[in-house]
């Protein structure tokens, strides 16, 4: 029994470890690991099918040894892979790991991982060492290429900065933004983003957070950047979002454009000034003429253009020479801005040519004022280079918009009008359209009537409603200010208010048509009538009032009106013209409760820096950027960045004179969902006004 049963049990186990080899042998083959083992002993080697396809060769073509894998190695890492080997078999140490570079067939250079284990006998006496090498050339590489790129960002000259999203505290900075700044990395890790770039607000720094997370992980945006010496310069920044060292990040990459600046400002500053005499030139005079244009067509204000021509200048030129001829003129360049307010803008055309224009006239007789100072000045010689020079002026009036509507007529007629002035003997000056005495005359009636209107209470508001676009139901409106003559029935602001607001009437009509819009709007509510909020215009003369809060406030007390009942609205070209002052009145105005809005936005050049200051809650896009909507592109690309302007600052905005379904299509599309103008209703009396509150009552 135990006979027959042993050949069977030796055939069963012989099956048994044929199994294990063969299952073995397909492991190693299988591995993406060269497998090899090395005799010490018997100074044998083996090696895996894998290792040889690492290294490029057929079985039939490598003859496995130490000496054959000694030979495959890299001259500067051999010293490296024998010795990590040789220090772990003299230490008794069972594992080594080493990283070195071997030979393919083909000539290259890869890298490989080894990693071996020895068998020690019980005597420490090594037998076998034995282990897996792995093809680490793509990681190797990659390595060595992160470090090229880490050590060329570190030494870039653009300054690079990693900052956490959260706490806005800088994590990294390359060596040009460490030099740049004047910090070394350990302090600017102290800091924030808020310190390097104390331009930045809050309110800024979340518009780019949600810029950068809702519309765009890339942003661009110019700032100024503080010095550890306290000194700033300009950057032109490039931000994206990243991950670093596990956090929510952002990387910065900033330009140093201090001489770009300067080289873009004097290159401006060429192309729009007369290189002889620095004063403007036609391109920038037409361009600010343009833009006083726009501004004042709200109140239709007068526009004054001057057109001067020095007499008998030619003889000059030709007798004494050119340069006595140029140097002549920058003198009566310097001449003629001593005698003229800073706030207005003087130019050479070219020759012997210069235009001045005056904004904001609201008296004829200022022009003549002015135009006889300009001649009389003339009166005392120019000396250059022992010369006595006498020349004189003739200058030509025009008047916007009387004598034209745009920049090119109202010089052509300023000129036509200085050839005038030449015909009549030089030395003098004449206008386009002769209507001063008249003009004078009215002016004197106009200003008597104004005081008794006031007296006798002939100031009265009207009402325009203000609308949502969506929908079209009444959200608000505008109290405007209208002058009920007994004889000559409604007469338009634009006719009476210049001449208030000179004669300091304006403050007294202003608190008149207040409290008048108070007393109605209590008035109305007593009659069951639900009421929007009404806004109510004050003029700069007003505005510029320090009592003008304890005013408002006593009489919003007295008739018990709320308020969130009433806003008030005052111009771009108002609050710049004190902004600091304006920015305190303002603010007491806000902490009775009031809404503030910034009426004709766009037409007062705002700085952004003291805009976000205003504690303002509304801007109004002024008509003249409407009127022209869809013809005019310019304006349709102002009115575009006014409502981006108010959204990014978290402010509602409203366009007033909207008139065409076209304008109102126009300004949904963009984002603007509040309007006002005749395309809803034009200005209505109180008795009309009260009929309509009772039909729109579902604001």
């Amino acid at each position: 029994m135990n006979d027959k049963s042993l050949p069977l049990n030796s055939n069963i186990l012989d099956y048994e470890e044929v199994s294990k080899c063969e299952r073995l042998k397909f492991a190693i083959n299988s591995s993406e690991d060269g497998i090899w083992e090395y005799n010490i002993q018997t100074n044998t080697t083996y090696v895996s099918k894998r290792w040889l396809e690492i290294i490029g060769y057929d079985e039939y073509e490598y003859q496995s040894s130490i000496e054959s894998w000694k030979a495959l190695l890299h001259p500067e890492d051999r010293d490296l892979a024998l010795g990590v080997l040789l220090n772990s078999i003299a230490n008794k140490i069972e594992s080594a790991h080493v990283r070195y570079r071997v030979q393919h067939k083909n000539g290259e250079w890869i890298w490989i991982y080894d990693r071996a284990k020895i068998l020690f006998d019980t005597d420490g006496v090594p037998l076998i060492v034995a282990g897996f090498r792995t093809d680490i050339t793509k990681q190797v590489e990659l390595e060595i290429h992160n470090e090229e790129l880490a050590a060329i960002v570190q030494h870039a000259s653009t300054e690079v900065y990693v900052v956490d999203s959260e706490t806005l505290r800088y994590l990294y900075a390359n060596n040009g933004a460490l030099k740049a700044l004047g910090y070394t990395l350990d302090e600017l890790s102290n800091l924030t983003l808020k310190d390097i770039n104390p331009e930045l607000t809050d309110k800024q720094i979340e518009i780019f957070k949600q810029y950068l997370t809702h519309i765009s992980p890339t942003l661009s945006n110019i700032s100024h950047h503080k010095c550890k010496n306290g000194s700033l310069y300009p950057v032109q920044a490039s931000v994206y979002k990243l991950m670093y060292q596990g956090k929510p990040s952002i990387v910065i990459f900033d330009t140093d454009i201090s001489e770009l600046s300067v080289t873009q400002e004097q290159l401006r500053y060429q192309a729009t000034h007369d290189a002889l005499t620095q004063l403007p030139n036609r391109i920038l005079f037409q361009d600010r003429l343009q833009m006083a244009i726009k501004k004042n067509k709200r109140y239709k204000e007068k526009i004054a253009v001057l057109f001067l021509d020095l007499d008998h200048f030619k003889q000059i030129n030709d007798s004494l020479g050119h340069h006595v001829g140029d140097k002549l003129l920058i003198r009566v360049a310097k001449r003629l801005q001593s005698i003229l307010r800073e706030s207005d803008t003087i130019a050479r055309m070219g020759g012997d040519e210069f235009n001045i224009f005056l904004d904001e006239i609201h008296d004829p007789k200022t022009l003549i004022d002015i135009s006889e100072k300009l001649i009389h000045s003339f009166k005392e010689p120019f000396v250059i280079d022992q010369h006595r020079l006498f020349t004189t002026l003739s200058i030509g009036i025009s008047i916007y918009p009387d004598d034209g509507k745009d920049p090119e007529a109202l010089l052509k007629n300023a000129d036509t009008a200085m050839y005038r002035a030449k015909n009549e003997g030089r030395n003098t000056y004449q206008f386009y359209a002769s209507e001063m005495g008249e003009k004078a005359y009215q002016r004197i009636i106009m200003e008597n009537a104004l005081h008794i209107a006031l007296k006798e209470h002939q100031f009265v508001p009207y009402y325009q409603p203000q609308v949502n676009l969506l929908n079209g139901t009444w959200v608000g409106m505008e109290a405007l200010v209208r002058w009920k003559h007994p004889t000559l029935g409604i007469i338009s602001p634009s006719d009476f208010i210049p001449l208030c607001e000179e004669t300091g009437l304006i403050q007294d009509i202003d608190f008149f048509i207040f409290e008048s819009v108070v007393k109605q709007h209590v008035d109305w509510v007593k009659m069951g009538i639900q009421v929007p909020k009404i806004a109510i215009n004050f003029s700069a003369k007003t505005l510029a009032n320090r009592h003008i809060a304890k005013e408002v406030e006593s009489i919003m007390k007295f008739y018990s009106c709320a308020p969130q009942c009433i806003a008030i609205e005052v111009t771009e070209s108002q609050i710049m013209r004190d902004p600091q002052e304006v920015i305190e009145i303002l603010g007491e105005l806000k902490a009775l409760g009031l809404e503030i809005s910034v009426d004709d936005f766009g037409t007062g050049y705002s700085s952004l820096s003291y805009l976000k200051r205003f504690p303002i809650d509304k801007l109004k896009i002024d008509q003249s950027f409407i009127h022209d909507i869809p013809r005019d592109e310019e304006d349709m690309a102002i009115t575009k960045t006014i409502i981006g302007l108010a959204h990014n600052l978290k402010l509602d905005v409203i366009a007033e004179g909207v008139e065409t379904i076209e304008q109102k299509n126009f300004l949904l599309d963009n984002g603007c969902l509040l309007g006002q103008g005749y395309l809803f209703s034009k200005p209505l009396d109180t008795a009309t006004m009260t009929e309509q509150l009772s039909i729109h009552s579902n604001f």
